[in-house]
């Protein structure tokens, strides 16, 4: 991680060498050019020898540098698609380099570190640092040419892009089918670090339990992990078997979207294999689906309301098809009048329990909540509440059974100076 930050490895890096490994037609791959690479020298060495020695007259020996010149300005012209993938690629190759060598050299027990140490090395037993050092090492020669006097020099009298298109060639030969383990070796390093380092900063954390059944959901002192220690607020909660739909009502700001959001990361903590921000945690395998952040798209002539419908969209085809999916839905329809928004998100609730769905659902719509009584087998009430004091709120982000009593819209809409 160190080195990381010193120089990035990004996804546009790692596509720019992937681009230039899988490029089909290569340059000078001819043995007849490793040839011209000794032959060449020697010629244009000559004739410079023969010219300090004024054997070879000045006007001939220009003339004969101009050739040498527009000869190398030919070749490596030829290798400019190559170089533009590859220019100024070095220092993260060099971070390659360094991120390889000190993971081959370190000392490990897990099992899984192990077997990523033992994928680093190739059929030869060659360390894998070795090939990314050669490669970073024609890299730092190929970027000479930004120096227009060295360009001038090197490629007039040895033909140095050349030397090094070829040195490539044989580099991509070699190693063209390993690139994208490295690749992937250093990331699950990194990922495997960053869920260590995780796991050892929060000792309070728990490691989660995967279930079989579907679908199987529960949690003791379940927090948001992005939220401070001090200041975060954990809840217990759980849901079992098919057909259930949890509603949240409350009052804004109480914490009904922080609640889906803290479910929501937590399961996606576990199914990367990591500790979660939580007591105890057990979870089945599902597909999560969410509508949650919806906003509108100028570019795409999309306003939110739209944007929210082709979510959902998704998330109801993904149902109908009988994907076995988990749902958290934060205010829906929130982008169409109150009549429509009531209608419509009734309708998705019943057509969510007649197809098996599993849903926590956070509203405003306190006359969803009366969906329990007409489907009490499938649908529970849940609330956060709010305590008002004169003009003064104050929120415990508790979640209770049942349904929300108190609501603070009229209060804030007082604070800001709106008369009711």
């Amino acid at each position: 991680m160190a080195y990381g930050i010193d120089e990035k490895i990004t996804i546009n890096s790692k596509e720019k060498i992937s681009e230039w490994l899988e490029m089909k037609d290569e340059v000078y791959t001819n043995a007849g050019w490793k040839i011209l690479l000794y032959v060449y020298p020697v010629i244009t060495l000559s004739c410079f020898y023969l010219f300090l020695d004024d054997i070879l007259p000045a006007p001939v020996f220009s003339l004969l540098l101009l050739i040498f010149f527009v000869t190398g300005l030919l070749i490596s012209s030829r290798i400019q698609k190559v170089y533009q993938l590859l220019s100024k690629l070095e220092p993260v190759v060099a971070t390659l380099f360094k991120q390889v060598n000190w993971f081959e050299q370190e000392k490990f027990e897990s099992h899984l570190l192990m077997n990523l140490q033992q994928s680093l090395r190739n059929k030869e037993d060659k360390k894998t640092s070795s090939a990314i050092k050669e490669l970073q090492n024609i890299l730092n020669r190929f970027d000479v040419r930004l120096n227009v006097f060295g360009f001038f020099i090197l490629n007039t009298f040895f033909l140095w892009d050349l030397w090094q298109i070829i040195a490539l060639n044989k580099w991509k030969f070699a190693n063209k089918l390993l690139v994208s383990n490295w690749f992937s070796t250093i990331a699950l390093i990194e990922i495997t670090g960053s869920f260590a380092a995780l796991n050892f900063n929060n000792p309070d954390w728990s490691f989660p339990l995967i279930v079989d059944e579907h679908f199987t959901l529960g949690g003791e002192q379940i927090g948001h992990p992005l939220i401070a220690k001090e200041r975060s607020v954990a809840n217990d909660f759980s849901i079992h078997g098919m057909s259930k739909i949890d509603l949240i009502t409350g009052s804004n700001m109480a914490g009904k979207s922080t609640f889906l959001r803290s479910i929501g990361v937590n399961i996606i903590l576990t199914y990367a294999g990591c500790c979660v921000c939580a007591k105890n945690f057990t979870v089945s395998i599902a597909t999560l689906m969410s509508s949650m952040r919806i906003e509108d798209n100028l570019a795409e002539n999309t306003s939110t309301f739209y944007a929210e419908l082709k979510k959902l969209k998704s998330i109801i085809d993904a149902v109908n098809s009988g994907v076995k999916t988990f749902i958290l839905l934060d205010e829906i329809l929130r982008g169409t009048n109150s009549f429509d928004r009531h209608t419509g998100s009734k309708a998705l609730i019943q057509q969510l329990i007649k197809k098996d769905a599993i849903a926590v659902i956070a509203t405003h719509d306190i006359e969803l909540a009366k969906l329990e009584n007409e489907f009490p087998v499938s649908i529970k009430n849940y609330h956060f509440d709010v305590q008002v004091k004169g003009d003064e709120l104050f929120f415990d982000y508790r979640i209770k059974d049942g349904v929300c009593k108190s609501m603070n819209a009229s209060v804030l809409m007082k604070q800001i100076g709106i008369e009711m």
